[in-house]
């Protein structure tokens, strides 16, 4: 394991637990709008949790879904603490433990530079020499360590990279389109920051495989009811 990797496993690790008790459908998911995110009155919003909620409400599922830190509500799964997490796209660390849904949103992979800096993220001279970054917990931080991207240590969320950004502690972060958006729309940042697209990573439910074990056929009607919810207004 590579050593940004055994430090994000050491802030995160929970003690082993007992299967979670499945009479109730237990999801997590974190704070990112506009996928999922908590309005002025505390309700639990976004553009992920509409279609879940209404795929699991249609197929007269009870559930649960607790908000916490990424990487957290990941290991949460994977330590049979809950039952899924989402919105997440696929990687391989998932696939050990968990299944991915249909797809409940679109996201697209983008790096984000500073205006003024010309480097082309798309060459090898860029992975060998610019320092970037992405939050813990996401799947874009774990690609890069995967692919010898030079790694700073990385945030807890959207909001710490652009911070970093901004301070010129990297060249370039890697972030969610949407997320990174509604960032700088708010900041008025939009002009300061350059945009380069890297790749579409789709987002889904990922649900752990011995959830999956004991309920055959739920995954095939949640990812049917999931093609209505985004197909209805």
């Amino acid at each position: 394991m590579l050593p940004i990797k055994m430090i994000i496993a050491a802030l995160y690790s929970l003690a082993p637990a007992a299967l979670a008790d499945t009479a109730v459908l237990k999801l997590t998911t974190h704070d990112l709008p506009p996928y999922s995110y908590r309005d002025a009155d505390q309700r639990l919003q976004g553009l992920a949790v509409e279609v879940v909620e209404c795929a699991l409400t249609r197929m007269d599922m009870p559930y649960s879904i607790k908000v916490t830190a990424w990487a957290r509500a990941q290991k949460l799964v994977e330590d049979c603490m809950a039952d899924g997490f989402f919105a997440g796209s696929r990687n391989p660390e998932r696939d050990a433990y968990a299944v991915k849904s249909a797809i409940i949103a679109e996201q697209q992979w983008r790096w984000y530079l500073l205006a003024d800096n010309p480097s082309d993220p798309s060459t090898e001279g860029f992975r060998q020499q610019a320092n970037v970054s992405s939050f813990i917990g996401a799947n874009m931080l774990d690609w890069l360590v995967d692919n010898h991207y030079q790694v700073a240590s990385p945030p807890k969320d959207t909001d710490g990279l652009l911070k970093m950004l901004q301070a010129k502690r990297v060249d370039a972060i890697l972030a969610n389109n949407l997320v990174m958006q509604r960032s700088l729309q708010q900041q008025g940042l939009e002009n300061e920051i350059r945009r380069v697209l890297l790749k579409d990573k789709p987002l889904g439910v990922y649900f752990a495989k011995r959830f999956i074990s004991a309920h055959p056929g739920f995954l095939e009607r949640f990812n049917t009811h999931v093609g209505v919810c985004r197909e209805t207004p």
